[in-house]
């Protein structure tokens, strides 16, 4: 049985990725307050997720999860050698959750399993 926030899946090539970042940006986006209150905690700034979202071709690496009923997905932007932002989303009927952001600084890479990994 799946744990919530299991990895469903991780997705590497540039189709893959098209699809899901079109899909997470075809409605509006809405940051939840759990977004607000995990960047205060971290203290993240804002314009740094809001300048990297669009940028599609920085995303290397995505996740999708199960979170409780719903489907969500990790997208993994690589911001320079050793820094990536983390945005996870959950993609709804009539707009997309931005439920948090997290700036590691280690490589995307680690973040790779070893799953039934499609590509």
């Amino acid at each position: 049985m799946l744990d919530e926030d299991d990895v469903l899946e991780q997705f590497t090539n540039k189709e893959n990725i098209l699809r899901i970042f079109n899909l997470i940006n075809s409605k509006k986006i809405t940051k939840t307050t759990h977004f607000y209150d995990r960047l205060l905690m971290r203290d993240l700034n804002e314009e740094l997720v809001d300048k990297t979202l669009p940028q599609k071709d920085k995303i290397k690496l995505i996740d999708k999860r199960q979170h409780k009923k719903d489907i969500g997905y990790d997208l993994y932007y690589e911001l320079s050698g050793s820094r990536t932002l983390k945005l996870c989303f959950i993609p709804l009927n009539d707009r997309t959750l931005l439920i948090n952001a997290i700036l590691r600084h280690r490589k995307w890479q680690g973040s790779i399993r070893y799953l039934n990994r499609r590509s």
